[in-house]
């Protein structure tokens, strides 16, 4: 009996050294993740490539590490480069797992061009979906994290997990990678509103107490935020843009949307036209939900006929964060510019809000497939507040989910921010999430970067 126990404890034992051998943690499903069982070769990991004579050197580092031992290194001297360690797991189909790998890149010219980290979902041999990690952050001396939650394509049995270095020179290492079943992405619901609503003047005062009214909607509704329309205080008075109080920052107009936005809780996204001193700037102001001012954007599209009356472009696509994430704002003629969108997308923005006059293009709905195209390229939420059209909320598949075009209409929708679909692709095999598919495929080091250009928060 003794012997029994004893060998049981022995096999007990074993197990236990090799999972510490190996880095195993109790959920992490890969093998060797960090390299230390690899004096030679990265054992667990297949090195390959397209085309074998393309592939980079891969050897076993002990000198430049993020964990214990060692590190896997991939270096290149060619800028057609294309080469991959892969590793092949046992997953559950439907489960969400959590991958975090760190890599550190040295005179490599582009990340997003040259590190790849793709998961297949694999059932028996057939593809049928995939993932690319595109999330990067917490730079620790160099080593950054890249790290997603991901959920298994329904039906697949296996995972294979791709570190990739390709088109590029440089010096690229990868340690520390782990792949863990998690909980679900739990959803991020808000309640959005926007409205169908042209004050009709003839007085500022008229228009104030009015919109007043249609804020006293949306906050009984219960607003997470709400758009409001541009340039709305002097709509149909015949004041237009001249320099008024109420065309500035801290005008009645502003007063009143600052004591609704306090009074609800909500934010509030309004056009307004600011003149500061002899300065006019179309501009739309972010209010939080105490009654603050968080943050302004200033319309950067001028069409002739705000330049005429002295207008001032803004140069700046500030995203701004919210206790329920992160949004963008544009103005009217903004939206004409797919660049805009993709910059405020690019830096973070899940949801862009656009307060717009009108498109009144040769056809009517040329202002309805602008706004579709915005949310779908960018895969974000778009919300448009008209005038001259049907205000929409729209979702990243391009979904119209609410729109009017009746006077006095308050639109709402409870969403989702973590709504992030699986399609089919072009040129890409199965199932694909779109908010990581065009983050990770757009050549940015081509387009030209902007990443960082203009975006801080104001």
């Amino acid at each position: 009996m003794k012997k029994i126990i004893l060998t049981y404890c022995m096999s007990v034992c074993f197990i236990a050294c090799q999972s510490i051998t190996y880095g195993l943690g109790p959920a992490n499903l890969i093998k060797n993740p960090g390299f230390e069982a690899s004096a030679g070769k990265p054992e667990g990991w297949t090195i390959t490539g397209p085309v074998a004579t393309m592939q980079p050197a891969v050897t076993i580092d002990s000198k430049v590490k993020f964990g214990d031992k060692y590190s896997l290194k991939m270096e290149s001297k060619n800028p057609n480069v294309h080469g991959k360690v892969v590793q092949v797991v046992q997953i559950k189909g439907g489960q969400t797992y959590e991958f975090n790998a760190r890599f550190r890149a040295e005179k490599i010219a582009s990340i997003d061009k040259s590190v790849l980290i793709r998961i297949k979902w694999f059932k028996g041999k057939e593809q049928v979906g995939y993932n690319y990690i595109y999330h990067i952050s917490d730079d620790r001396d160099g080593w950054l994290l890249a790290s997603d939650k991901i959920k298994a394509v329904a039906g697949s049995e296996t995972a294979e997990i791709s570190l990739v270095l390709r088109w590029g020179t440089g010096t690229l290492w990868w340690d520390d990678i782990s792949m863990e079943p998690c909980a679900d992405v739990a959803p991020r619901n808000v309640v959005v509103g926007t409205m169908y609503f042209r004050p009709p003047g003839p007085t500022v005062e008229k228009n104030i107490a009015m919109m007043s009214e249609m804020l006293d909607k949306a906050g009984t509704a219960g607003c997470d935020i709400v758009c409001l329309p541009e340039g709305w205080p002097t709509c149909d008075t015949g004041l237009g843009m001249t320099k008024v109080e109420a065309n500035t920052i801290g005008g009645s107009a502003s007063v009143m949307i600052a004591k609704k936005a306090k009074e609800y809780g909500m934010y509030i996204v309004s056009g307004l036209y600011n003149w500061d001193g002899d300065t006019l700037k179309n501009v739309a102001a972010l209010y939080d939900r105490q009654g603050k001012i968080q943050g302004v954007y200033e319309k950067v599209q001028l069409p002739d006929s705000e330049t005429e009356q002295g207008a001032v472009p803004g140069t700046r696509f500030p995203v701004f964060s919210t206790d329920f994430g992160k949004i963008g704002i544009l103005i009217c003629w903004d939206i004409a510019f797919p660049e805009i969108s993709r910059s405020l997308a690019v830096n973070g923005a899940e949801m862009l809000f656009c307060p717009i006059w009108g498109d009144v293009r040769g056809t009517t709905e040329a202002w309805k497939v602008t706004a579709r195209s915005r949310a779908i390229d960018n895969g974000v939420f778009f919300v448009t507040n008209i005038f001259d059209g049907h205000s929409v909320i729209v979702n990243p598949a391009g979904d119209i989910l609410q729109e009017s075009g009746v006077q006095g209409t308050l639109l709402t929708q409870k969403i989702d921010l973590n709504f992030s679909p699986e399609w089919y692709w072009i040129g890409n095999a199965g199932l694909g999430v779109w908010d990581g598919v065009w983050r990770k495929d757009r050549r940015s080091e081509v387009y030209g970067n902007i990443d960082d250009y203009k975006s801080s928060e104001r």
